[in-house]
């Protein structure tokens, strides 16, 4: 979705544009990774604050409330222990006044308890002892009457604490109510009731233990509710819905089993969250701004000098013509690629000249080979003129030339074609050295090597024989004795290699790399080793070609690698270049 937002506003329009693009989705998503990160660290941090905070203030209000109440079951542990109490307690008065109101005053003075007049009490004595006169302290009471204190344990023991599950209430106040057994003997002589004000709970609860934006209840062992105070908009009738779902509770036993429960809504916890996360946000949009701003600055820092350098070639075309009007400083890469983006258009310049020149040369190729073949007729009959005439002044030199002369265009010509078989461009080599024997008077030794097995096979005309014109020009030219042309030839694999070699006076370095580079063009006329170089390429592909090794002064030694074809497949080749070249030409 951010992808998309972005692009509708960033389109990949320009380089600029997607810097740009990339360097705010890179930055923004991290971005909210953390944020999210934060967030839940936040909110978990603040998840146990909470807790921390409501687990201290339920510790303290328990230990408050049971303090309270320990406070009263230690008094109570008082009152049933003691022996003056247990002695006469059961002890019968009989009309005996003077004792009983001694007794009572000693008991008085024994709880000794500060008490509201509005009951008799915190401390009821129960005494089966019926001459006794009830007074503040104490109530005659049948057991039986006590449903509460059916509990055989409760009767018999010195130790037990029987709490009233529910509250009492004594003169429109609440109680919390235990009950205890006087024992003397294994012998219950009466039961101790305790009844603790239950406001000083509350107190402890509202004050010490009542969370912010939360609530504190509590219940007996049997899920009644007991107090409930809260300090959010809640109805106290749904205490139900107190769950760990929506809450974070926590809950602790007091002594007399009732649970304290400490509770705050999960969605205040969130409310704060969310304060930080506003805040989050806040920077987030701060943030957002300044890296618009300098992923702007950058990507136009990056790619301005890059871009305007291809708007100034896009206003004008001529540059790509003259890449020399092309300036460019600095080393840094986006120099770099103007300086790459120069030399392309250099080479390509260099290859649309070289382009133009190839189909010139090939123009001029056509033109020359169609003004051979105007009239082949023309020559062979002049030549025949000359020949006849030569045969009748008995100049028989002229006549071998004649003759030489005849066969070397026969082939050279052929009606026109430029496949020949390999027999045939021999043939024609053989009777142009022999014509340089008669033109230069030098005794040319041409020998060859050749293997029957590749006569057969087809070859470009004039393929070999540019390289043995160029070794009589150049090599052999000014040797007069033991001038030597070798010529071998046979089969590798699917290929065939000619070796011509001569004995003459070689090239230098500077020329030999000229000739291979295609720099070097030859002073005289003919098709020239380099133009049988680009027709190899062409026709037979990059794994043939030429190779030439020369030493100045020993003489020179070229190696010709072409495919093993026949005359059809020469055919189809030919026949597909020219289809090439005729597009390229449109």
């Amino acid at each position: 979705m951010l992808k998309k937002l972005i692009h509708f506003f960033l389109p990949n329009s320009t380089l600029k544009n997607r810097i740009f693009k990339n360097l705010i989705i890179f930055t923004i998503i991290p971005f909210i990774l953390i944020s999210i990160f934060v967030f839940r660290y936040t909110n978990q941090k603040i998840t146990k604050e909470y807790s921390d905070n409501m687990t201290e203030k339920l510790n303290i209000s328990r230990s408050l409330i049971n303090e309270t109440l320990l406070k009263y079951i230690e008094k109570s542990s008082y009152i049933i222990t003691n022996q003056y109490l247990i002695g006469n307690i059961q002890k019968d008065y009989g009309n005996d006044l003077e004792q009983m109101i001694y007794f009572i005053d000693n008991v008085n003075a024994m709880i000794s308890e500060p008490f509201s007049d509005r009951i008799k009490s915190p401390y009821i004595i129960h005494s089966y002892n019926k001459s006794l006169l009830e007074g503040k302290f104490i109530e005659i009471t049948d057991l039986n009457n006590m449903k509460e204190m059916t509990d055989d344990d409760l009767k018999v023991s010195a130790t037990g604490i029987f709490w009233e599950p529910k509250l009492t209430t004594k003169v429109d106040q609440q109680y919390v109510t235990f009950y205890r057994n006087i024992v003397d003997f294994k012998t219950s002589v009466g039961i101790l009731e305790v009844n603790i004000p239950y406001s000083k709970i509350k107190s402890v609860m509202d004050d010490t233990g009542m969370p912010e934006q939360g609530l504190i209840l509590s219940t007996n062992e049997d899920g009644d509710l007991m107090h409930f105070n809260s300090s959010i908009d809640m109805n106290m009738t749904n205490i139900g819905s107190i769950t760990s779902h929506d809450y974070l509770i926590i809950s602790d036993t007091l002594k007399n089993g009732n649970l304290l429960t400490i509770a705050i809504p999960k969605h205040e916890i969130f409310k704060r969250s969310l304060r930080t996360l506003g805040l989050i946000l806040a920077f987030f949009l701060l943030y957002l701004i300044v890296m618009l701003l300098a992923s702007r600055m950058t990507a136009q820092k990056i790619t301005g000098d890059l871009e305007d350098f291809v708007n100034k070639i896009k206003r004008n075309d001529s540059l790509l013509l003259h890449e020399e009007l092309i300036q460019i400083k600095g080393n840094d890469e986006v120099s770099i690629i103007k300086r790459k983006l120069k030399e392309l258009v250099s080479r390509m310049n260099e290859i649309y000249k070289e382009m133009v020149s190839v189909r010139l040369e090939n123009s001029s190729l056509e033109i020359e080979l169609l003004q051979s073949r105007i009239n082949p007729h023309l020559l062979y009959n002049s030549l025949s003129v000359i020949n006849w005439t030569a045969l009748w002044n008995k100049d028989h030199k002229t006549v071998e030339i004649i003759d030489a002369l005849t066969k070397y265009y026969r082939t050279a010509l052929s009606k026109g074609n430029s496949i020949i078989s390999i027999a045939a461009e021999l043939e024609m080599i053989e009777e142009y050295v022999r014509i340089n024997r008669y033109a230069h008077s030098i005794d040319y030794q041409l020998v060859f090597d050749v293997d029957d097995d590749i006569l057969g096979y087809f070859t470009l005309k004039h393929l070999i024989q540019p390289i043995v014109e160029n070794s009589i020009l150049h090599g052999l030219n000014g040797k007069r004795e033991e001038a030597r042309i070798t010529i071998a030839g046979y089969r590798e694999d699917a290929d065939i290699i000619f070796e011509i070699r001569d004995n003459g006076r070689g090239m230098n370095p500077e020329t030999l790399r000229d000739i291979m580079n295609l720099n070097y063009t030859a002073s005289y006329g003919g098709f020239g080793i380099k133009n049988s170089i680009k027709r190899i390429q062409v026709y037979y592909g990059s794994h043939c070609g030429i190779r030439i090794e020369s030493k100045w002064g020993v003489g020179t030694a070229v190696t010709v690698r072409i495919e093993a074809l026949g005359e059809r497949e020469l055919n189809e080749r030919r026949e597909s270049r020219s289809s090439i070249q005729s597009a390229e030409f449109i």
